[in-house]
């Protein structure tokens, strides 16, 4: 059974009056799942593979005091596409190939907040660090956190994957165990992101239902 999600997420919820049972039956009609990251600054203290002194502009930071200091502001979305070969749309040869493309899920781009100012298949990471996203559920995904101008700075480093109707939270990016970078200890925000994704949603359904969209 999926485990019961922790206080800041269910915090996040009750600030914008969104029914957590509800959200989830009805990613599971759509085939989605939801992360949420609650400070996506925030990293593993001995992780020091990847850029860890981030900030996000005008937002929170976790910086050690030594090395460089790297802007993040969009959360951008891998999935992995079974795409066709050789031979083309007319004469396509038989079999598939695996094929990592920006996030282009109907139903995860029509739900997710809109972000014109960010890269391809990319969610905005909120001032409090934290980011929130429905993704296709049952496909391999990846991730990536990018600058402002697009430019990839810290990746994940493995593909995963969300079943239909699971939220996944976690406290940072590669998260503190049991310190982060600058030994604290895990995030306990409530996650912004998550209340503005909710809220956003919240208001935009009707509008989005009202020309049929149904699954």
């Amino acid at each position: 059974a999926e485990p019961a999600l922790e206080a800041p997420e269910q915090a996040s919820f009750a600030r914008a009056g969104a029914d957590i049972a509800s959200l989830k039956a009805f990613m599971k009609s759509w085939n989605l799942g939801l992360v949420v990251v609650r400070n996506a600054t925030t990293r593993d203290a001995p992780d020091k593979q990847q850029p860890f002194n981030l900030r996000v502009p005008g937002g929170v930071q976790t910086v050690t005091g030594a090395g460089q200091v790297y802007d993040i502001a969009h959360f951008q979305v891998v999935q992995g596409d079974q795409v066709r070969g050789y031979g083309g749309t007319s004469t396509p040869q038989a079999g598939r190939r695996v094929l990592s493309r920006w996030l282009n899920d109907l139903a995860a781009l029509r739900f997710n907040k809109p972000h014109p100012t960010g890269p391809a298949g990319s969610v905005p990471i909120a001032a409090d660090g934290s980011i929130a996203v429905f993704v296709p559920a049952q496909r391999a995904l990846s991730w990536q956190v990018n600058a402002p101008n697009g430019d990839p700075v810290v990746r994940e480093r493995y593909w995963l994957n969300l079943q239909p109707g699971e939220i996944r939270a976690c406290d940072g990016c590669h998260g503190a165990t049991p310190s982060n970078q600058n030994g604290q200890g895990l995030a306990t925000n409530t996650p912004l992101a998550l209340r503005e994704l909710l809220t956003w949603f919240g208001s935009t359904q009707d509008a989005m239902f009202a020309g049929g969209f149904q699954p």
